[in-house]
């Protein structure tokens, strides 16, 4: 298949790039960047707290979860990360406690495939 782009050659891309999926999750001052890789499968994390990084690491069949907790300008967070590789899916707990606001729990699925 021809791009029209005379720089980039055919068949340059490796297929393995298709079998990433990266986004991103915010709930207030709390962000969490990830990156699924569904050939291992593997998901790796980058957890923000009012902007600054307050931790990251990687969650597979062999170390299913993840727990990150930290605190900046007032902010606190504890977030755990699972994977189900046999449901396809991440799963997520947060603590997150707002100056004035106090503290509040969420759960969920991150992301599923």
């Amino acid at each position: 298949m021809a791009t029209g782009l005379r720089h980039i050659e055919d068949d340059q891309i490796h297929e393995s790039t298709l079998s990433q999926l990266c986004n991103s999750f915010t709930i207030g001052a709390l962000k969490i960047e990830y990156c699924v890789d569904l050939s291992v499968p593997q998901v790796t994390f980058q957890i923000y707290l009012a902007g600054i990084k307050i931790g990251g690491g990687t969650i597979n069949p062999s170390d299913p979860c993840l727990k990150i907790g930290g605190g900046a300008l007032g902010f606190k967070a504890e977030v755990e990360l699972c994977l189900n590789a046999d449901d396809s899916e991440v799963t997520y707990e947060i603590e997150l406690c707002v100056p004035v606001l106090g503290c509040k729990t969420y759960k969920g699925v991150l992301v599923s495939w």
